[in-house]
């Protein structure tokens, strides 16, 4: 068999692959250079995943710019998408520069393609790979993925203000120990896992991971409270659960984020080798987490600063008229050959309020 600009390879044969393992490599380097190459091909497959749903929310905005609709947030978010998928991609496109650089331009690089990695840590290509990493993480921690959305849940409050202190201090935080680790590691020869380097990130990924949680966890505490009160006094309609099932919230407190970034911290921690294809996709969750708050947002689903106070009275007609008890009641009775008719709940609600001794009001939504 010939192949052009390939020596002949007639007597060659695939059935022993020990045979082929370079013998300058150890077993630990070789799964170093396999972790790696998966985590380059998950990072592509990712960004491809956050540039599809980018696409999805550019058009919603698009539409509502075009109509006149929230235009003036509409620009505001499709500005800050676009810049922050253009962050993905630039790093995205470092990562492979430098994969390609270890697995094809320095193949016989003493240690493999891992090791070439961590040597040329300091160079262009991967620092403009760091430095997209931190912008993409700075702006998601900062406005979409943390601050922003735990204001807009607690807005109503007059306690809004003091909810979010903490989460800012650990914001600006974790900004001034990247800006030490990017200044650390672009010093030649050291790397995210050099001894001068890991106070720093370790410190940095502690932090946005504690931001992380403490704001997942007042998040959600704030839409477990809105939806026991929205469900005493309507009871478990539909038109709740377009804003607090469980996807709203897990989506609304960015739960995929939090999940992802906790791994990875607790394997960084531990040196472990998976780290790295955490590390490399942790961007492109970060943006996935993003444009699914956004897509929310672009189809006026997310919760917005009046959202409770349309659950606690302003939707219903005369709402200053109801007194006493209120109670929800679903239709359940058996049709012909025993079979239920439960089924009508997801076309009939009824939902019955006492008013007045003698008052009674009954809504039938179709």
């Amino acid at each position: 068999m010939t192949v052009p600009g390939i020596p002949s390879i007639a007597n060659v044969t695939l059935g022993d692959p020990s045979q082929w393992v370079p013998t300058s490599e150890t077993q630990a380097n070789l799964q170093n250079d396999a972790i790696w190459l998966i985590a380059i091909v998950l990072n592509a497959f990712g960004y491809g995943i956050a540039f599809t749903l980018y696409c999805i929310c550019a058009r919603n905005l698009i539409s509502q710019i075009r109509s006149g609709t929230h235009t003036r947030r509409a620009q505001i978010m499709l500005g800050y998408i676009t810049l922050t998928t253009i962050c993905g991609g630039v790093y995205f496109i470092s990562e492979t520069r430098v994969a390609q650089n270890g697995f094809v331009t320095y193949r016989g690089f003493p240690g493999g393609a891992w090791a070439y990695t961590l040597l040329a840590f300091s160079s262009a290509d991967n620092l403009v790979a760091i430095v997209s990493f931190f912008v993409v993480n700075w702006m998601a921690d900062g406005m979409l993925l943390q601050i922003w959305r735990l204001y807009i849940l607690y807005s109503s409050k007059k306690y809004a203000w003091a909810v979010i202190v903490i989460p800012c201090l650990l914001y600006f935080a974790s900004i001034c120990m990247s800006a030490a680790m990017i200044h650390e590691i672009s010093e030649p020869g050291q790397n995210l896992w050099s001894p001068s380097a890991v106070p720093f990130g370790f410190t940095y990924f502690i932090l946005t991971a504690t931001l992380t949680i403490l704001s997942n966890f007042l998040m959600t505490f704030r839409l477990l409270v809105a939806r026991r009160n929205y469900i005493q006094v309507m009871g478990n309609t539909l038109h709740a659960k377009r804003y607090i099932s469980i996807i709203a919230m897990l989506v609304e407190s960015s739960a995929l984020f939090a999940v992802w970034s906790i791994i990875f911290v607790g394997l960084y921690a531990v040196s472990h080798p998976l780290q790295n294809i955490f590390f490399a996709t942790l961007v492109d969750v970060a943006i996935i987490a993003m444009l699914l708050i956004m897509f929310r947002v672009s189809q006026d689903r997310a919760w917005k600063p009046d959202t409770e106070s349309a659950f606690n009275g302003t939707e219903w007609r005369d709402a200053s008229t109801i007194r006493g008890s209120s109670r929800y009641i679903k239709p359940s009775f058996q049709g012909r050959n025993g079979a239920s008719a439960t089924r009508l709940e997801n076309l009939v609600t009824v939902e019955t309020f006492t008013v007045d001794d003698n008052k009674r009001r009954i809504d039938v939504e179709k």
